[in-house]
């Protein structure tokens, strides 16, 4: 999910929250008596608003409308959620346009993922393809206790992320790596 879509649903949680709880707070506090006792024991609609949809016909054809309007707009965020910035196809065609080549994005990680659990001191590996802010590669290691960070690091960054930029034949091809030490060291003991 990205950063602009989780900073919307972030805004519009939190503003639905705080009117749900600001209308909640005066229900309660109405049916406690804070704004008299006569108002805690009469019903919550006035007698001309309960009767309004009665006497207007087109007051069930709003409600209606109101309702369509609110399940799209849940269906539009919903699909928003669904929507990841990783990419499943990296395409790799160069300017002439001769033909068409695409790497597939499980293929590329699958192969870093192996190719980094084999350096010593590696107990984890997960690697995707982003689209944004750019295209890049982002891997992140996980270090058992007893690696040796600097070794790692150098080993990553002559040998696997040389790799993968070889594969591409993208010299400059952006990789973002997280080193993640003894994060997952005896995982499942208890």
């Amino acid at each position: 999910m990205s950063r602009r879509v989780n900073g919307v649903n972030r805004a519009v949680l939190f503003l639905l929250g705080l009117l749900l709880a600001l209308v909640g707070g005066l229900g309660l506090a109405t049916s406690l008596g804070a704004f008299g006792v006569a108002r805690a024991s009469s019903p919550v609609l006035p007698r001309q608003v309960r009767n309004f949809a009665a006497d207007m016909p087109w007051f069930w054809w709003a409600v209606a409308a109101a309702c369509l309007l609110l399940a799209l707009l849940g269906a539009r965020w919903l699909l928003a959620q669904l929507q990841v910035d990783r990419l499943q196809r990296l395409d790799l065609t160069t300017d002439d346009r001769s033909g068409l080549t695409t790497v597939h994005a499980g293929a590329l990680t699958d192969a870093v993922q192996d190719e980094v659990r084999g350096i010593r001191g590696v107990s984890g590996t997960t690697a995707h393809l982003r689209s944004e802010p750019s295209q890049r590669l982002v891997l992140g290691v996980d270090l058992a206790d007893y690696a040796d960070i600097a070794d790692v690091r150098r080993t990553l960054e002559n040998q696997a992320v040389q790799h993968v930029r070889q594969a591409l034949d993208a010299p400059t091809f952006p990789i973002d790596i997280e080193l993640r030490p003894g994060q997952h060291a005896g995982r499942g003991l208890r």
